[in-house]
């Protein structure tokens, strides 16, 4: 992708062709063609810029991050970006990186309002664990809450979580890294104004 960036006019021309070389079933759009970095505001102030470096200033810190931003901020959306989410019968937030995969997005100008203004189903995929270096200690809630302090209201109406345990065997590893399976409570979420459906999305 990044060689195809640097010969192509524009990075969703660079999507494209990547998407034709591997033949990628539907249309990949990225949300802005705008050169941007990530930057991580922590709960002590300390700010970072780069993903890479968030996570493991993350781990430094050894606390939660208050917030993310772009720079700089606000970049334009593609308009194809936010044509296909305003025309879409469903949008999910798929399960990834909170702060770094998935609450950016939303901070691109014109996306959130997008999501918001369209008449989709809108679903939050929650992630099975924790992650470290990002959301070491979050629940369920604080997911959601995290979404909805940087993309602002509206953005989701149905969460999916898993309800199956994770096998010992399987979480041993994750535990010496200090990941944890992503407790549930769905009152919680309840309260914010949300549907939940849970099913046991772990594969056997």
């Amino acid at each position: 992708l990044a060689a195809l960036n640097g010969i192509m006019p524009s990075f969703d021309r660079a999507v494209e062709s990547l998407s034709q070389v591997l033949a990628i079933t539907g249309r990949v759009l990225p949300v802005t063609n705008e050169n941007i970095q990530l930057e991580a505001e922590f709960e002590n102030g300390v700010r970072v810029v780069g993903e890479s470096r968030i996570f493991r200033c993350k781990q430094e810190q050894d606390c939660r991050i208050r917030r993310v931003n772009l720079l700089p901020s606000r970049p334009k959306a593609l308009p194809e970006a936010v044509e296909a989410i305003r025309e879409a019968e469903m949008v999910v937030l798929a399960p990834g990186s909170l702060y770094t995969s998935i609450i950016p997005n939303f901070l691109v100008s014109g996306i959130a309002d997008a999501v918001r203004q369209s008449r989709a189903l809108k679903i939050y995929v929650l992630n099975i664990m924790t992650q470290d270096g990002e959301t070491d200690g979050y629940d369920a809630d604080d997911h959601v809450r995290a979404i909805l302090e940087h993309a602002g209201p509206g953005v989701m109406d149905v969460c999916i979580a898993n309800d199956a345990p994770v096998p010992p065997e399987i979480m041993e590893p994750y535990a010496k890294e200090g990941v944890s399976q992503l407790e549930l409570r769905r009152e919680d979420l309840e309260q914010m104004g949300l549907a939940v459906r849970t099913f046991p999305l772990l594969e056997p």
